[in-house]
């Protein structure tokens, strides 16, 4: 088998008239992971991760958050998308572009491998009919955890209590969030649509995806959430001040009966540099989908 280090480039068309490139890295015949990065993080960034993944077997793709990275997309006052559109849009279309790049059938075997803000919107993705669609058999998360403050302590706390009023305001003057306010960002997140900033400012204060789904015709959200059987497993490194474990706990109480486990992992890569060190994640990655017949 031949391991690919670069990744092959396809595009994923959106909606909106914008265009999301697709990191493909061929693998073998084991099921298709397809990675999503974190708020502010661009796909290229997890290319190690998915070349270890490759040489271990796993077809790998890396999706690209709208508006981030290389996606053409760029928010603005007449140009917004939020957790739902993301998840009934470029969720799908990324993988059906990675599968279709890869010559494999819709329902070949596919992992969510998540971090960050991916976590949260493959959350929600799990509880749309897509998902068993595509043959999304689980979802792997890394600092993928809910917002919600009361799960962070000290500076943390403060500065997410600081960033939901200061998205609010900036949706309001600007019709996004512009990535700074006199020169203040308190997360680092740059450029962002409003519909993007309102949700996650929801679950910030209220650790609810009711926002996400309002107005989208999902009758009942929390059933929906409900529905979701497929095995999930919530990681965090010990010193990922960005995602405490009750973080990961808050997220994986959204999915009440599906097969969900909160755990830490060895070593100190912090919030990103596993991503860029992948032997850790890449090992407990493949046990996870072993101990779940995947």
């Amino acid at each position: 088998m031949t391991h690919h280090t670069e990744p092959i480039i396809v595009d994923a068309d959106i909606p909106d008239g914008s265009r999301t490139p697709v990191n493909v890295f061929p693998g073998g015949e084991r099921p298709l992971v397809v990675l999503w990065p974190g708020f502010g993080v661009g796909a290229s960034y997890y290319r190690p991760i998915a070349a270890e993944l490759a040489a271990r077997g796993f077809p790998s793709a890396i999706g690209e958050l709208r508006g981030q990275g290389a996606s053409t997309a760029r928010a603005g006052r007449h140009a917004s998308w939020g957790y739902f559109e993301l998840a009934t849009q470029d969720y799908r279309l990324v993988i059906e572009a990675a599968k279709a790049e890869l010559g494999l059938d819709e329902s070949h075997p596919t992992v969510l491998l998540t971090h960050s803000l991916g976590g949260q919107v493959a959350t929600a993705f799990l509880a749309l009919d897509d998902a068993p669609r595509l043959g999304v058999a689980g979802l792997f998360g890394v600092g993928s955890g809910s917002p919600y403050f009361r799960t962070f302590e000290g500076n943390t706390r403060v500065r997410i209590r600081v960033g939901a009023s200061l998205f609010a305001l900036g949706n309001r003057l600007f019709g996004h969030w512009p990535g700074a306010i006199a020169g203040i960002d308190p997360v680092g997140y740059g450029r962002q649509p409003a519909r993007l900033m309102a949700d996650w400012r929801h679950l910030a204060l209220h650790n609810s995806f009711e926002h996400v789904f309002d107005g989208h015709g999902v009758a009942d959200h929390r059933a929906a959430l409900a529905g979701v059987e497929a095995p999930v497993l919530f990681t965090r490194f010990e010193n990922d001040e960005m995602c405490p474990l009750a973080s990961s706990q808050a997220l994986a109480g959204h999915l009440p009966n599906a097969e969900v486990g909160c755990e830490e992992l060895p070593g100190r890569l912090g919030h990103n540099r596993w991503a860029r060190e992948p032997q850790i994640v890449a090992d407990r990655f493949e046990r996870f989908l072993e101990d779940n017949g995947i």
